[in-house]
């Protein structure tokens, strides 16, 4: 696999930008669609960093959603004002032997007329809608499973110059000699059967607004703007303009991009890193906070006090694992303090607790604890003196909580450079200086303004807000 180390997010996007506009690739449509849009993040993100690596999905599970989704469609159901695509690793959070959704549950709880549909994403959370608190009332791993077999059986089309081009560019370009015209044809017929599919079960349900946290949702996207929806993307993760699926403004006029109709973003620190995007000229993005870093706040608030023993949470996401290992290691031998180090695993990208396990694992001052824990990242955050982590939108998190936040600069972290500029946030450039840190107690505190330009204050009010006024300007259009 052929991929560049250390390459930024931000050179990245450099690259590609070059790349798609030597090649004229938001221009080479088939049949309406930019396939290079419907790749671009992946081929970004592979010639960052190669690709993540996943933990195997259950076949078991797979096959069970299926069939689930098959028989849920047959049933008679009501018809819902909003709809929550969601996924079964977000039900991370339980209470009183109940999975919560961390996204979905608390706005379905205070604004009447919403359901979700889920599906299977993550190893470890095979188990979680059978316990969830508000169940789905659809299992959408049944769209996945039947359009990569329909796109691969029946496809709407196998050959196109589209297909050859871009195969030929990735291959010139890059060495991605993989990504061949077949390859990139049946990736197509697999975003049109899912689109397609999408809108069966669109019509089913009828709502006004969807809602999804994930800006890869193109087939769903398509399908909510074919039938006159208004589909609002709920930000999840560090969201900036060099994020692969951030397009620029600069895109030929003709061009028809699948795009949300509205950005939900944590804060206006998310509306200012979008200045000059499509999203942002366009008017698309509004500020609404997050409901899980308000009860975080709060939590906080009123439970975290200071004392002798010095409270640190991790997380982690999947990059430079034995380096952080190594800094943790180091940095205990140097601090004098009695220090709890927690942790916490990406729930999909470190499915495996190995190398942590090796190098920490008998380190009785670090506890590891699984991304498939029911203990909460915000409430470990929350509840600690300082969080630290690499290039994790968990740093956004600690700032709108309140929790001072140190980026330690490996691969990945000049993303996330920018919260730089913030009370509460600090670089931690070696474990011996941080160290002396810790013991000086001589970090940051978080104030007031910066927890609110991280994180608008008053979600549930925002998004009631917002619902009723996408939904009205659905119904004006229709």
């Amino acid at each position: 696999m052929t991929h560049e180390a250390n390459l930024t997010e931000a050179e990245v996007s450099a690259i590609m930008r070059s790349f798609e506009e030597r090649w004229n690739l938001f221009s080479k449509l088939v049949d309406g669609i930019c396939l290079w849009q419907l790749i671009r993040f992946e081929v970004s993100l592979r010639k960052q960093r190669g690709g993540l690596t996943r933990a195997p999905l259950s076949r078991k599970r797979l096959i069970s959603s299926a069939f689930l989704g098959i028989l849920q469609y047959l049933l008679p159901t009501r018809r819902y004002r909003y709809l929550c695509k969601t996924y079964d690793s977000a039900h991370r959070g339980v209470v009183e032997d109940q999975a919560v959704d961390i996204y979905f549950d608390v706005l379905c709880d205070e604004i009447d007329g919403g359901a979700k549909i889920s599906s299977y994403d993550a190893a470890g959370f095979e188990d979680r809608i059978s316990i969830a608190k508000r169940r789905p009332v659809y299992d959408d791993g049944c769209l996945i499973v039947l359009s990569a077999i329909l796109g691969r059986y029946f496809p709407f089309k196998l050959t196109d110059p589209v297909f050859d081009l871009l195969a030929d560019a990735l291959a010139q370009e890059f060495g991605y000699s993989d990504y061949t015209a077949k390859r990139l044809a049946r990736q197509y017929n697999v975003f049109r059967w899912r689109s397609y599919l999408y809108g069966l079960v669109l019509r089913k349900f009828s709502p006004a607004v969807v809602l999804a946290p994930d800006s890869g949702q193109f087939a769903l996207m398509d399908a909510c703007r074919k039938r006159k929806i208004a589909f609002v993307e709920l930000q999840h993760g560090v969201f900036t303009a060099v994020h692969p699926n951030v397009l620029p403004n600069a895109l030929p006029r003709r061009v028809d991009i699948i795009k949300p109709s509205i950005l939900a973003a944590y804060g206006n620190f998310t509306c200012d890193l979008l200045h000059g995007t499509a999203l942002e000229v366009e008017g698309r993005i509004e500020a609404v906070g997050a409901p899980s870093i308000e009860y975080a706040r709060a939590l906080r608030d009123a439970a975290f006090r200071s004392s002798e023993d010095i409270k640190i949470t991790i997380t982690t996401q999947g990059v430079a694992a034995e380096q952080l290992c190594d800094f943790v290691i180091v940095f205990l031998q140097n601090t004098r303090s009695s220090v709890k180090i927690y942790i916490k695993l990406h729930p999909a990208y470190d499915a495996e607790e190995e190398p942590y396990t090796r190098y920490l694992g008998d380190e009785p001052r670090a506890e590891i604890i699984s991304g498939k824990s029911d203990r909460s990242t915000y409430e470990l955050i929350a509840l600690s003196d300082l969080h630290l982590s690499i290039s994790s939108a968990s740093h956004y998190d600690a700032l709108g909580i309140g929790t001072p936040t140190g980026i330690i600069p490996f691969e990945t972290y000049q993303s996330v450079a920018a919260i730089l500029q913030h009370e509460g946030a600090f670089l931690v450039d070696n474990p011996e200086r941080f160290a002396a840190i810790v013991d000086s107690r001589d970090w940051p505190s978080v104030p007031v303004k910066t927890k609110d330009h991280f994180f608008a204050q008053g979600f549930i009010g925002n998004m009631r807000g917002l619902l009723q006024r996408q939904a009205e300007g659905n119904e004006a259009t229709e």
